[in-house]
């Protein structure tokens, strides 16, 4: 993997720009597994990300960006490392990364995450609510909304989200299969995902098969 080490927050280093300013299927796969903080009021909250998807812009029908820049999705067109956020069939939000180079838009959208303790404390943690399966549960299980659309997560000393390095355990692999809960190009083979990980979204052995 690609990453930027010029800063750190304490043992926990931070992925620079360099390491979003890649093709959304790259960086869709080695998010699985890294460690998202997000500071808030004094509030640290830090969860691992177990899938992903990559959508691209004009090579995509299924992508926001498919037909152009629009006031919603001006954000992926935009540096790569920024948050475009989103709210779904007005329901939920979901959380995605920009990628890629500027004016040629796509992003990683973030569909599952494990929310870690929040200190080497655990009693009393709730183990099944930390399961944050789904990107309307993952949005919030964190606290992300429509106000947190266009956030840098590389730049500024008072990052709100940053992505940080976590290696993967050796016994881990990270998965591959069709995007889901999709209705156009649902045969492309974009969405990445943590083996056997609880949090994981729950698919049709159908779509496993595609």
């Amino acid at each position: 993997m690609l990453r930027d080490v010029s800063h750190a927050l304490g043992a926990e280093v931070p992925c620079g720009r360099s390491f979003f300013e890649r093709a959304p299927d790259d960086v869709a796969h080695d998010l699985v597994g890294s460690l998202l903080v997000l500071r808030d009021e004094g509030r640290v909250v830090r969860a691992r990300v177990v899938e992903t998807e990559a959508y691209g812009g004009s090579d995509d029908p299924a992508s926001h960006a498919f037909r152009g820049p629009t006031p919603r999705c001006a954000v992926m067109f935009g540096p790569a490392g920024f948050l475009y956020v989103y709210r779904s069939y007005g329901v939920h939000w979901c959380m995605n990364v920009v990628t890629g180079d500027e004016g040629r838009a796509s992003a990683v959208l973030l569909r599952a995450a494990e929310l870690h303790p929040p200190s080497d404390d655990s009693e009393g943690f709730d183990a099944e609510g930390a399961m944050l399966r789904g990107p309307g549960n993952l949005t919030r299980g964190l606290g992300i909304t429509g106000a947190d659309n266009g956030l840098d997560c590389c730049d500024g000393p008072r990052r709100r989200v940053v992505f940080c390095e976590s290696p993967l355990e050796a016994d881990a692999h990270v998965g591959r299969s069709p995007r889901i809960g999709i209705s156009k190009e649902q045969d492309r083979v974009s969405r990445y995902f943590l083996e056997g990980h609880p949090a994981v979204s729950r698919v049709r052995a159908a779509v496993r098969r595609r």
